[in-house]
């Protein structure tokens, strides 16, 4: 079925096509009064009375008038055509000069002499000039012929006014021949009379004049494509011609005897009511043929802005929606509540399969879906019942299934539906389906229906292809963000990485006398009060957290050292040391803002032990706490608690009363740099979480809702029994070398005189070399001429000579003298080579404790 729309000339049509012709007649009028004008003059010039009177016992046109005429007529045809706009002007100004010369020798006596170009035969007392109407005539064309362009809008509105008023002086004329009163063209002994044909002439002009410019004035109201201009010109004809006609009748049946006066009037009287009446009937008729026609057409538009208001509605219901599902639902339960329709689905083609099926079916219509067999997911064959026409891209319209004897309109006919429209779904040529809707009475689809569902069709089809679109290329973002995100977080922990390594050694150095004298003074300050021994104990602790923090940031990019150091861990005791670590965070900082966070320990009557790294542990449980602030910005409860696992293993819980996780969060809350808190997070802190567990061989669980809280359990396996082990290792750190003389190399000064003052309060002689090559000179001095040194104790990093350098001098000029690397760069720093290398006998880490010094100046020495 193909749908075509009519094309009809519009309004603007009409009106462009109409003042095509206005100028046309206007032209035409210019030409006839010229013409006019030019028999006449050639009627005097060869003596020809025909051409100067019309007929014998007419007045004669003077031949100024004649030349008025003439020069009126031409600047109208100029302007008709718009061409040559100042030589129109000019001869307009001739026949208003011609004129107004001529009217101010009448009004006041003057004789000025354009008027004897000829004697008048008639023996008129002022031979040849013109008469005292033409006068007036050609004063008011000249002047409407200047206004009709003029600049002025005032001027330019005037000159239909004036070429009326010149209209109404020649009705006059010639009234006055048609009803044989001279009078009416002869006013006055002083003055000749108007010629016929000279009347004729200037109602022409003012007629031409009035056209010319149709857009404008009077003639754009009789040419308007609307009611008034359409009475107009039913009426105006006839207001015009019939009074002048039924006086002129008149006058003819009172000549003729037939009737007196009082008859004649009465019969003037009833033709013209009789006439008017006609009119105004006829007027009326086409009014309301006009009126129903205006109806109609409103009815029409509003079929059609109701039809593109649900268009509308449509696209604008599918552009929200992105699956082809939910797309297709929209569209038949749209239809089924504004078209309305009976029953509706859309069908998904599959050309591989070449079947169709039903994706989405009206809910109204679910009964009868059932009934046909047309529910969703049901199948047909695409080549059957007439739908591989529609599949091909052609709209179907079967007014009544009956008469249809496919087997599909047959099953449609069957549930009591009459009438199908089948509109194709297809983008780029290439068809995905089809629409498909009925109604229950025969031929109740018109074809504004069917224009209609062709457009949805291609609405639908395009709306479904960019839904397929969409979702290809969301799923190719997807994929091509998590391999962004992978480069960009291993990019990133890769740079941290290297950051942590550069900036190890420089918070290892700083840290180092810390170290040192802390432990020093916790194991030899016996005077100590209480209170300070317990806060150099939290300032020992807080540096041992902030070196193995250090070392662990390098875990984000590669796998930790499997000799990781492992030791039995009282839980009980580290979760203490959180508590007291994070209160100003839980207790001091909210209390400023008034805001109440309670935090309550349970802990296990018999602390709960399991193997690891205490200051890992303890970090991990501080981010915890840290969170768990975090989440409660108007306060609530932290609980920590320690258990003991049925399976002989421990587990540390952490749980908070705050806004809880959804489920996305909860999934990606241990991703590296994913983080909630905005510019306030790094992402980092439930990270280090995962990591820390990973390397102890630990669970981690998490239960959260939002609003509810959120809970962390870290889950540590049963510990073995490493008493045996840890035993040696901790009754050599208490054993006191024998006294060594010891060359010391480090660039840190507070680092070289740290170590220096805790060397010799344990016996030992140090050497100090604050450089590198300071090292090597001051032991070639000592292996020259003194008593040597016993051990080499060096940084690694130093400029100009390192650590290794150095080692390799000591080796060369004394293989048999140890050499202890202390470094701040970690494992990376030895540049590839391992622990104890072929120049390095002994690795410690920076900061140093005064234990594993001790042991490893008495392996050094040979003593362990």
């Amino acid at each position: 079925m193909t749908i075509a729309a009519s094309a009809a000339p519009s309004a603007v049509d009409h009106v462009i096509g109409g003042h095509g012709r206005g100028r046309t007649a206007a032209l035409a009028c210019g030409a006839a009064a010229a013409g006019i004008g030019v028999a006449v003059i050639v009627g005097w010039l060869a003596d020809i009375a025909a051409l100067r009177s019309l007929a014998p016992g007419f007045p004669d046109m003077k031949l100024v008038t004649a030349l008025g005429l003439v020069a009126a007529g031409a600047s109208l045809m100029l302007l008709a055509t718009r061409a040559h706009g100042a030589l129109a002007q000019a001869f307009a100004a001739l026949a208003l000069a011609a004129g107004a010369l001529t009217l101010a020798q009448y009004l006041f006596g003057l004789d000025l002499g354009i008027d004897r170009w000829l004697a008048d035969p008639t023996g008129s007392p002022h031979p040849g000039r013109m008469p005292l109407f033409a006068a007036i005539e050609l004063v008011l064309l000249g002047a409407a012929l200047l206004a009709l362009d003029a600049r002025s809008p005032a001027a330019r509105k005037s000159a239909p006014w004036l070429a009326q008023a010149a209209a109404v002086v020649s009705v006059v004329m010639l009234m006055g021949y048609a009803y044989a009163v001279s009078s009416l063209y002869h006013p006055s002994s002083n003055s000749s009379p108007v010629a016929l044909h000279a009347a004729l002439a200037f109602l022409l002009l003012a007629a031409g004049t009035l056209l010319a410019r149709p857009e404008r004035g009077p003639v754009a109201q009789v040419m308007a494509d609307d009611a008034g201009g359409r009475l107009l010109r039913r009426l105006l004809p006839a207001a015009l011609l019939m009074p002048p006609l039924l006086g002129w009748l008149y006058l003819q049946g009172r000549a003729a005897g037939l009737y007196g006066p009082e008859l004649g009037i009465a019969v003037y009287a009833a033709v013209t009511v009789g006439v008017l009446a006609l009119l105004v009937w006829g007027a009326a008729g086409e009014a309301r043929r006009h009126d129903a026609r205006q109806r109609a057409a409103e009815a029409r538009t509003a079929v059609q802005l109701a039809r593109l208001g649900l268009l509308a509605h449509i696209t604008r219901a599918i552009g929200a929606r992105h699956d082809l599902h939910s797309i297709f639902q929209v569209v038949v339960r749209s239809l089924e509540d504004h078209l309305p329709i009976d029953f509706g689905c859309v069908l998904l083609h599959d050309a591989a399969a070449g079947t169709l099926t039903v994706d989405a079916a009206g809910a109204r219509g679910a009964r009868l879906a059932d009934q046909l067999g047309l529910q969703e997911q049901a199948q047909l064959a695409a080549e059957g019942d007439g739908l591989g026409r529609c599949l091909q891209g052609e709209l179907v319209h079967e007014a009544n299934l009956q008469a249809v004897p496919l087997p599909l309109a047959q099953r449609l006919a069957g549930a009591g539906l009459q009438a199908l429209v089948l509109s194709p779904l297809a983008v780029e040529g290439k068809s995905i389906g089809l629409l498909a809707v009925a109604r229950r009475s025969p031929g109740s689809f018109s074809s504004g229906d069917c224009e209609f569902l062709l457009q949805l069709g291609g609405h639908v089809a395009l709306a479904a292809h960019q839904a397929r679109l969409r979702d290809a290329l969301q799923r190719a973002y997807d994929e091509l963000h998590r391999s962004q995100q992978t480069a960009v977080q291993q990019e990133r922990l890769r740079a941290l990485g290297q950051m942590a390594s550069g900036i190890a050694h420089d918070i290892n150095n700083a840290i180092s006398p810390m170290t040192l004298l802390t432990e020093h003074l916790l194991a030899h300050e016996r005077g100590l009060s209480e209170s300070g021994r317990e806060s150099l104990g939290h300032i020992a602790r807080s540096v041992d957290d902030v070196a193995a923090t250090v070392a662990r940031m390098r875990d984000f990019y590669r796998q930790r050292d499997a000799r990781m150091p492992m030791a039995p861990m009282d839980l009980n005791r580290v979760v203490q040391q959180v508590v007291d670590l994070t209160r100003a965070r839980w207790n001091d900082m909210p209390q400023q803002r008034g805001i109440v966070i309670g935090l309550h320990t349970e802990l296990a009557p018999a602390p709960p032990r399991a193997r690891g790294v205490e200051s890992e542990l303890r970090d991990a449980l501080v981010n915890l706490v840290f969170n768990a602030v975090d989440a409660m910005p108007d306060g609530g409860r932290i609980t920590l608690r320690t258990a003991a696992t049925p399976a002989g293993g421990a587990c540390v819980t952490v749980s908070d009363t705050g806004c809880g996780m959804d489920d996305d969060t909860r999934r990606r809350c241990l991703e590296p740099f994913f983080t909630t808190k905005g510019d306030r997070g790094t992402g980092l802190g439930l990270a280090m979480v995962y990591g820390m567990a990973e390397r102890h061989g630990a669970t981690l669980d998490i239960a959260s809702e939002p609003g509810r809280g959120t809970s962390f359990v870290l889950g540590f396996p049963p510990s073995p029994d490493t008493s045996a082990s840890d035993a040696p290792q901790a009754a050599a750190s208490t054993n006191q070398p024998a006294p060594m003389r010891i060359l010391l190399v480090d660039d840190d000064p507070m680092v070289l005189s740290t170590l220096k003052i805790m060397l010799e309060i344990d016996g030992h002689h140090v050497i100090e070399a604050n450089s590198g090559q300071e090292g090597i000179d001051a032991f070639e001095r000592e292996l020259a001429g003194g008593p040597g040194v016993s051990v080499v104790m060096t940084d690694l990093g130093m400029p100009y000579v390192d650590g290794h350098q150095l080692a390799r001098r000591v080796k060369a000029l004394s293989p048999s003298t140890p050499v202890l690397l202390l470094t701040g760069w970690g494992a990376q720093g030895l540049r590839g080579e391992a622990n104890g290398g072929e120049h390095i006998d002994i690795v410690l880490s920076k900061p140093p404790k005064l234990g594993d010094i001790r042991h490893a100046l008495l392996r050094a020495g040979g003593q362990c």
